[in-house]
């Protein structure tokens, strides 16, 4: 049975750890931002990332940077890492200079990475024989939920890690679920992806036919977003990464190709049919292949767009009352 803890992201986080020692490694869009906040709730924070400018920046907001993940977990008493792929996930702990190197007995750690399931407990089985504890955790609600603390996480594991670990997660999300054993939170985020990348080509096909046909941008996504059509990704997503000029980017389109494939990898071996899953990551192919990987994953929309001919944004002009 699942375990549930939320918050509203507005009330300070009582730090229940104490003078807790936390290691982060991975600085990316996501784990710069996680770190940062740890820092500023006072937990003595140590960084590693391959990237010079990440560390400097945390450095100089008020965390120790490490030479290497065993540099970097040598004292702490909590591991928290936010990285690309389960390969990179897989050297970081078990490889040289990693983790399992240089982290202390009884020291818990969190990697909040997407990655396939069974890496997850692979590096679980690894860090126990140990007694490190291990917990897959990874996250959703992009750059936003990490800068504001407000991001879904979902943790496989121990109850017995996932407890001490709590108070150090509450910094950092609003949605903190045990969803299961090791393995299970990727396996529910994985599920996340892939209904999220459904949404999002659903929303992206449907809404640029509606506007090669005539309809209003707005008007159409005002309807939408009050009927039975409405989801995240169509109220939340696509105002800010979509319809605005500027098109920014947060998660990218080829971290999204990765999760797909890692969900599709596993869903082979339950032998259900993916037909809707299995043409959804086509488009997402298409999308890179067409030089798309490095933008949002919304940025899918372009796909048809270009076909199409037109672009899905909110006209400025008042309409008439």
């Amino acid at each position: 049975m699942s375990n549930i803890t939320e918050n509203n992201g507005t009330n300070p986080v009582q730090n229940t750890t104490g003078s807790a020692k936390v290691a982060f490694i991975g600085l990316g869009n996501m784990g710069r931002r996680m770190a940062a906040r740890l820092v500023d709730a006072g937990y003595k924070v140590a960084v590693f990332d391959t990237n010079p400018a990440a560390l400097q920046s945390l450095e100089e907001a008020g965390a120790r940077a490490a030479s290497s993940p065993a540099d970097a977990v040598a004292e702490a008493d909590f591991i928290l890492s936010s990285l690309p792929n389960p390969a990179i996930v897989e050297a970081v702990y078990l490889g040289k200079d990693g983790v399992l190197e240089g982290a202390k007995p009884g020291a818990v750690a969190a990697d909040l990475s997407t990655i396939d399931p069974a890496t997850a407990v692979s590096v679980r089985d690894a860090l126990a024989l140990s007694d490190i504890g291990f917990l897959d955790a990874p996250v959703s609600r992009g750059v936003q939920g990490a800068e504001n603390g407000t991001l879904a996480i979902m943790a496989g594991g121990s109850t017995e890690d996932f407890t001490r670990i709590h108070p150090l997660l509450e910094h950092l999300g609003s949605a903190i679920t045990h969803v299961g054993a090791s393995g299970t939170g990727q396996l529910v985020k994985l599920c996340n992806n892939m209904i999220s990348a459904i949404n999002t080509v659903a929303a992206s096909e449907v809404m640029v036919m509606g506007r090669r046909a005539g309809l209003d941008t707005k008007t159409m996504y005002d309807v939408l977003t009050s009927g039975s059509a409405e989801s995240h990704i169509l109220s939340s997503y696509f105002p800010r990464v979509v319809f605005s000029e500027e098109r920014p980017t947060g998660f990218s389109l080829d971290f999204m190709v990765k999760d797909l494939d890692l969900f599709l990898s596993a869903a082979n071996k339950t032998e259900v049919p993916m037909f809707l899953s299995g043409a959804v990551r086509q488009v997402f192919r298409l999308a890179q292949g067409q030089g798309l990987g490095s933008r949002d994953s919304c940025h899918v929309v372009e796909v048809y767009e270009q076909t199409a001919g037109v672009r899905l944004k909110f006209d400025e002009t008042p309409s008439a009352e």
